[in-house]
């Protein structure tokens, strides 16, 4: 017994009276989450440090830390964020550019707010100029996201510019994304997650791979009730978080589908919720069934029979189902108004869209869809995502992903992408912004996902010329074209605004010649096929060749030419994306004065890997010169490892260009 006295009764004493010994609400960890203690004070070290990059500014700091709370009006997450932007420039535009801040916020349905909003500008000589708040103001970038701006004042070189701001969101199925990459380097990013006893999330970091981005948990005991056994003590406060140090800038290369594709970054999406928690499905499945249950689309068009019955009329008079689906189109897309708002819900009625009243994508394409399954299509919804927004992560189920609504439908086993919003367009011809990779299609009971593969979103011209060259340096011609795909559009659209025809053509094809000249020009939609407009113009161009003593200087490429090749880099890691495959034939047939000729004789050439050629035919018979150049790029998508193979076909492709002969007599 004395012995047990001895040795146990001092810590039972030290448990019972000492019990904040053991708290570790000290722990350094319970300080850095609250990252607004940091604000407005910049230790001196971070004005001087040298930059090892040649950007005009920099993150110094990114900062965010999340929490979630319980208000009478639900559960809410409130993420404090902190940045820094020291900038390294004396241009006044680079600066202004370093100064000017955007702060994006989901305003629809009151998801997000902003509060606590303050903005520093710290100079090297330790004075500080504030930004009044009354002078921010708030721009609406879409349907669903708005954007805090503001210009911060007293931007120079050597400043530093801070500013913290709190985001509260009630939708809490998924938290905005974490951004550490930007389009200049980040010297230090840091994330900080206080979760709570009832909610858990699913962390996903992407894009990582330049950097190395450390991940700690802590499971913080802040409670004063002495250990022990018998005493009930809250669980430890558990804190996730994220470091990143020196994160490259992104490669904002040519060619990329959207910067978020490649762009590190980390998601989070719940994944356990209530006490005690329980997981929580995240699945497309559920997002599907989300849709159905809280804006079905099938459910939305249901009263609109009067919709149907146009369809019914249009069918009736119809050979076949594909031109039924055709005049529908046609007629949905020439009665309708577009406003400009691309967007997944059509939120009032759909009478005022054929009224040619101003209407939103989704409204549009719900009208569409009405008229073709009254027609008898099965038409169904298309869900996707803007090449702005990014491709659609599948491994990340959301109905978030989404920000654009089409049309699909499949006959006899041909698919067809439609968009009545799209000004004078077809099926299968659909905006370049919605020509992403997959979209999801929604039927009345599951979904599947489709490739966006529309056939007619292309730039498809065929040319032919025939000219004739003087002494005096003047090329005289006639150009015969067919156009196809998005020229196509792009000349249907420009003939209903009431452009003429020949301010067209040279807009399209000499538009780099300011003295040409256009005669006989007719630009004619085919009666057969409105994809195919027949494009005939006589043509001028003034000083084209330089005539010396000796000889005329020629460049043979007269239209079709690419002065700058997109692809600069010798190196690229991410995918090429185009905005959309490209056919490119031209056949020049030229004659020279009388006594000149030029050595190309029965010379061909080809520069081609899978999905891209570029074929070159040269023939010369006395004084006339017969050539031509054949681009035809069928895949819209190439990946990185064939990236100097495609570099090489667009750098011979500016090298032609750019090329003259010298033509002597």
């Amino acid at each position: 017994m004395q012995l047990f006295v001895r040795l146990f009764l001092p810590l039972l004493i030290v448990l019972l009276f000492g019990g904040t010994a053991y708290s570790q609400d000290d722990s350094p960890i319970l300080d850095e989450i609250h990252i607004f203690n940091k604000f407005g004070s910049i230790p001196g070290s971070q004005f001087n440090n040298s930059a090892d990059h040649g950007y005009p500014f920099e993150y110094l700091l990114k900062e965010s830390s999340i929490r979630t709370i319980e208000r009478p009006s639900g559960i809410l997450a409130v993420i404090d964020n902190l940045v820094r932007i020291r900038v390294l420039t004396g241009d006044q535009l680079e600066q202004a550019e370093a100064g000017l801040i955007g702060i994006p916020f989901y305003f629809k349905d009151g998801i997000e707010t902003i509060t606590n909003l303050e903005a520093i500008t710290h100079q090297p000589d330790g004075s500080q100029v504030r930004f009044d708040v009354e002078n921010r103001r708030t721009v609406d970038l879409n349907s669903r996201y708005k954007i805090i701006e503001f210009e911060m004042p007293e931007v120079q070189e050597g400043s530093i510019i801070e500013y913290k701001y709190t985001l509260e969101r009630r939708y809490i199925e998924e938290l905005p994304n974490f951004y550490l990459g930007h389009r200049v380097p980040t010297q230090e990013a840091n994330l900080y997650f206080r979760n709570s006893e009832f909610i858990r999330y699913d962390a996903v970091p992407l894009h990582i791979e330049d950097f190395e981005l450390e991940y700690q948990e802590h499971r913080v005991d802040t409670s004063n009730v002495p250990l022990l056994f018998t005493l009930p003590r809250p669980n430890p406060v558990y804190i996730q978080e994220w470091n990143g140090e020196e994160i490259p800038a992104v490669d904002v290369s040519s060619y990329i589908s959207s910067i978020d594709d490649i762009r590190a970054q980390i998601k989070f999406q719940i994944s356990e919720f209530g006490i005690p928690r329980q997981p929580l499905e995240n699945s497309w499945e559920f997002v599907a069934a989300q849709l159905l249950r809280n804006r079905n689309p099938y459910e939305k068009i249901a009263p609109y029979q009067e919709f149907e019955r146009i369809g019914e009329e249009i069918a009736a008079s119809k050979n076949s189902v594909v031109e039924a689906q055709d005049s529908v189109f046609h007629y949905v897309n020439s009665n309708v108004q577009f406003n400009g708002v691309n967007s997944v819900v059509a939120e009032g009625d759909l009478y005022h869209v054929l009224e040619g009243e101003l209407a939103t994508q989704a409204e549009i394409n719900l009208v569409l869809l009405t008229i073709l399954r009254g027609a008898g299509i099965d038409a169904k919804p298309l869900y996707l995502s803007g090449r702005e927004f990014g491709r659609i992560d599948k491994s990340f189920p959301s109905v978030f992903q989404f920000n654009r609504l089409l049309v699909f439908s499949e006959i006899d086993g041909k698919k067809y992408f439609m968009d009545g919003s799209f000004p004078v367009s077809m099926p299968n011809l659909i905006p370049i912004e919605s020509y992403n990779s997959q979209g999801m299609v929604l039927t009345k009971e599951s979904y599947q996902w489709v490739d966006i593969s529309p056939e007619q979103s292309v730039f498809d011209l065929d040319i032919e010329i025939q000219a004739a060259l003087s002494m005096d340096g003047t090329l005289n011609g006639t150009l015969m074209a067919q156009t196809r795909g998005y020229p196509s559009q792009n000349i249907r659209e420009q003939l209903e605004s009431g452009e003429p025809a020949p301010a067209i053509i040279k807009q399209i094809f000499f538009e780099v010649y300011t003295e040409a000249e256009m005669a006989e020009s007719s630009l004619q939609i085919n009666s057969r096929n409105r994809n195919i407009v027949d494009v005939t113009t006589e043509f001028e161009i003034p000083n084209y060749a330089a005539s010396f003593r000796d000889g005329i200087e020629f460049r043979p490429m007269v239209v079709g030419y690419l002065f700058r090749n997109p692809f600069e880099s010798t190196e690229r890691r991410v995918p090429i994306t185009l905005d959309a495959p490209e056919k490119l034939s031209i056949r020049y047939t030229v004659d020279l004065p009388d006594g000149f000729s030029v050595d190309a004789m029965g010379e061909t050439r080809d520069t081609s890997l899978q999905g891209a050629a570029l074929r070159e035919e040269y023939i010369s018979e006395g004084n006339t010169v017969k050539y031509s150049f054949d681009i035809d790029i069928s895949r819209k998508e190439f990946p990185a490892d064939v990236y100097s193979q495609l570099r090489r076909i667009y750098e011979r492709w500016v090298f032609l260009s750019n090329e003259t002969w010298f033509i002597e007599q």
